[in-house]
């Protein structure tokens, strides 16, 4: 009734506030409507419908407001103007999952990671002032980006800006939050009832005639000096940040009255605390928002064989034998696939919230002390970490084992979480070995290796497949031939999806193909180099970037010899890789059977 003449929040301000109670149930089924069917972050979503619309309710079309973590916005894009587009969600030349300025002028900040949102709207603050600009900064965060570092380094550099921090507290990130920080947030949820009776208590004596507002302001004297002197000020008013909550982020005219009596006072930085439902309005995502964080299309296949499935289970096993072995990761036991061996080795399982960079150190004195640690991270959350592990891992030599799911191409999440750098980046490193096993079989060769392995590891893998090929030996630094034509055109292959494209190819064509499984990337097998040196063409192919790649080391190693064959690198070109199905972005990039008999040809 009234969502489909929501076009922009212009129109959104148009309804009495009575209206938008209906409004937000009218968003929370079209939500359900669409995401059930393409596929996508549905719980958080489901949870911010009522802060959401409240937001642009209260705040102007001149305000910027920055989500984090960006999978919370849904609801925002609907409200500015691409409602219609939601059904395109996530794919080909469709709306992004995630907050994208490129889109629309309306996503004030890119956000695909978590964490960044208060220094993002702290840096926009300090240009906005210095520019002597007029509009208000919202940085909405939640889903567990709390537990990231990045927002506390911010948090100490707020220096009485005029901004709000609105903390969206679900309990959850994607599993449940962990650590010291979401028990702070338990305790401040309990004070709701003294929050309310300080609410209404102000509000009756402000009516007061004459001495109303003198007396509200004495005993907030008095309150502010019994603060200071027994020393209970709350967590955020250490960092100068006004603290105002928790209430209830699901009641929309709560949220309206509330946000519009901050708005008349937005003369400091305050941080408001609302507390939502994860999964709101869904009785299966409520129950289950883990399982509901994220759901895949409606008609999507699924693969046959799953890497993160295959971690948790060889690794759980492994454990049974050594009791060195523990697991961690940070934030993602379900994602990663690691929840298996939590629930098998609680006692050897440690979940660090969203703090990559923490968890690599973290790993890095277990390691040092004579565990042997296991990361499980997703590689486009394990970049963020880059200079712990170069400098606290790789520097000395110890033995900790990254387990990098998602690397490659990832689909409908795009360009903020391919996997596309990690070959590139952890290749720069000294004393770091880099294994990209061609299937599930040899993710768990890989993982028994690393038991034994005394130096930093890194094994890459996507998160599923739908081939397994036939097992061959797991030798350090060797290749191994998936298929020995004895033909004169040599395919180097990294990983399970190149590795099957290139056996398509050569079972297809009619010259004879040799196809080689390159899963140690680093170091190279130089001895299978330097016995195919008189090929006449040779194919590298990498779901990685061009740069940096194995591609270009071994255009390093075989520009020393004079006679060298031909040499053909597949990978991605100096760019960043949006949104849509696995396989387009695989044929977009030149991984498929067409363009590969092309550079054969």
């Amino acid at each position: 009734m009234y969502l489909e003449n929501i076009t922009c929040p212009q129109d959104v301000k148009k309804l009495d506030i009575k209206q938008l109670k209906v409004l937000c149930d009218e968003i929370r089924q079209y939500l359900l409507d669409v995401v059930l069917d393409n596929g996508g972050h549905l719980a958080s979503n489901l949870g911010v419908v009522e802060l959401t619309v409240a937001l642009h309710y209260v705040f102007d079309d001149a305000d910027k407001i920055l989500w984090d973590v960006g999978h919370q916005s849904y609801v925002h894009k609907i409200l500015t103007g691409r409602k219609d587009q939601l059904k395109t969600l996530r794919q080909k030349d469709g709306l992004s999952g995630f907050c994208c300025p490129s889109e629309s002028e309306k996503d004030a900040f890119v956000s695909g990671h978590a964490s960044n949102s208060v220094s993002a709207a702290l840096g926009i603050c300090q240009a906005r002032d210095m520019q002597n600009q007029k509009f208000d900064v919202v940085s909405v965060i939640g889903d567990g980006a709390l537990t990231g570092g990045m927002v506390y380094e911010a948090l100490n550099n707020v220096n009485k800006k005029n901004m709000l921090v609105v903390l969206n507290d679900n309990n959850m990130s994607i599993s449940k939050n962990v650590g010291n920080v979401s028990m702070t947030l338990s305790k401040l949820r309990l004070a709701s009832g003294y929050n309310k009776f300080k609410y209404g208590m102000t509000k009756f004596l402000s009516a007061i005639p004459l001495v109303g507002k003198f007396i509200v302001k004495f005993f907030g004297a008095v309150k502010n000096f019994f603060k200071s002197l027994f020393g209970s000020n709350t967590f955020f008013s250490n960092f100068g940040i006004k603290y105002i909550g928790p209430f209830d982020g699901n009641n929309v005219k709560k949220m309206v009255k509330i946000l519009k009596s901050i708005k008349k006072q937005l003369n400091r930085p305050i941080l408001l605390h609302v507390v939502t439902k994860k999964g709101k309005g869904y009785a299966p995502a409520e129950q289950n928002p883990q399982d509901f964080h994220g759901v895949s299309p409606k008609n999507q296949d699924k693969k046959q064989y799953s890497f993160s499935s295959a971690l948790g289970e060889e690794l759980s096993l492994l454990a049974q034998q050594n009791d060195k072995i523990c697991a961690v990761c940070a934030a993602m036991p379900s994602g990663t696939g690691i929840e298996s061996f939590a629930k098998n080795h609680p006692d050897k399982f440690f979940d660090v919230g969203i703090a990559e960079q923490h968890a690599v150190t973290f790993s890095a004195g277990l390691a040092k002390n004579g565990m042997k640690p296991f990361v499980a991270v997703y590689s486009t959350f394990l970049q963020r970490a880059y200079d712990q592990i170069l400098h606290d891992v790789c520097i000395d030599k110890l033995p900790v084992t990254f387990c990098i799911d998602r690397a490659g191409f990832v689909g409908q999440d795009g360009e903020t979480h391919q996997g596309l750098f990690d070959l590139s980046y952890l290749g720069s490193m000294p004393n770091m070995t880099i294994i990209a096993p061609k299937d599930v079989n040899e993710l768990k060769q890989a993982l028994k290796f690393a038991i034994d392995f005394d130096a930093p590891l890194a094994i890459r893998y996507p998160k599923d497949c739908d081939v397994c090929f036939e097992q061959s030996q797991f030798e350090y630094a060797k290749w191994q031939y998936l298929l020995d034509n004895g033909g004169e055109i040599s395919i180097f292959a990294v990983g399970p999806n190149c590795n099957k494209i290139a056996m398509q190819v050569a079972q297809n064509s009619q010259q004879k193909i040799n196809v080689i499984n390159a899963s140690f990337v680093k170091p190279t097998d130089k001895k299978m180099l330097l016995s195919r040196i008189n090929d006449k063409k040779w194919i590298v192919m990498e779901e990685n970037q061009s740069s940096g790649g194995l591609g270009q080391n071994i255009l390093s190693f075989v520009s020393q010899f004079k006679t060298k064959p031909q040499i053909k690198i597949v990978a991605v070109d100096d760019k960043f890789v949006r949104h849509s199905s696995i396989q387009e972005q695989l044929s977009e990039n030149g991984f498929d059977m067409q363009q590969l008999k092309n550079m054969i040809e």
